[in-house]
């Protein structure tokens, strides 16, 4: 996987994400608590949201690249749901089967755009649905 998935965004690098586990249909993004910290000394909630948000981009990006598929990624809608206060190195999981993937292959090729719908978890602490426009250019 290209360590460079985050290059062009800023507050990725900031919050220091980074892939730390990749496998055939998921991804697992970490990030350093020390660079995510709210007032309480916890994880602030929008870098948890980014986190959520960026292994679903992340986890479509390295399928298509993957498959030699040159495509824009973007969130269109999410949800999300916070069960408890991240006090540790943050760690979010996409994972998507291999039919989705294959159905959005089909519609690119046929349509030139598809919608995915992936759900992301910070274990244990929260979890979002997003769904992610892909337009081939």
């Amino acid at each position: 996987m290209s360590t460079d998935l985050f290059a062009d965004m800023v507050p990725a690098k900031a919050m220091q994400i980074a892939v730390s586990k990749h496998w055939k249909n998921g991804i697992e993004l970490s990030a350093p608590l020390a660079a995510n910290l709210n007032d309480k000394g916890t994880a602030f909630a929008g870098s948890i949201s980014s986190m959520l948000t960026l292994a679903g981009w992340a986890l479509i990006t390295h399928q298509l690249n993957e498959g030699g598929v040159s495509a824009e990624v973007m969130v269109v809608e999410s949800s999300a749901h916070y069960s408890s206060a991240v006090r540790t190195d943050l760690k979010s999981v996409a994972e998507v089967s291999e039919e989705e993937i294959a159905r959005v292959f089909r519609e690119l090729e046929t349509c030139g755009r598809s919608r995915v719908r992936i759900e992301s978890t910070l274990p244990g602490h929260a979890s979002m649905t997003a769904s992610f426009a892909i337009i081939a250019p």
